[in-house]
């Protein structure tokens, strides 16, 4: 069952409804409280749609402190295609 969740956004964090980002910035990093006491980030693209979710976190920094980690490592990491060269077969 989903609950509503209280978003806690830091400062230049764009809001997610009625505002889009700006052409260059295509996702966001958004931190919020959910309605256990628990933080999470979210990886939102400028329509709103969420792209990534994050565990629970204690503490709205340690949520922020997560996310810049990810941004980061992203930043620097190169796309790789995985392409299994072997073909699986299922029993039927």
């Amino acid at each position: 069952m989903a609950t509503a969740r209280e978003k806690v956004l830091p400062a230049t964090a764009p809001s997610r409804a009625g505002r889009r980002m700006s052409e260059a910035a295509s996702v966001a990093f958004v931190t919020y409280q959910d309605n256990g006491g628990g933080y999470h980030w979210e990886i939102v693209d400028a329509s709103g749609a969420i792209l990534a979710h994050s565990e629970k976190f204690v503490s709205q920094d340690d949520a922020e402190r997560a996310a810049r980690t990810v941004r980061e490592g992203a930043r620097l990491a190169r796309p790789q295609s995985h392409v299994s060269t072997e073909r699986k077969t299922v029993s039927v």
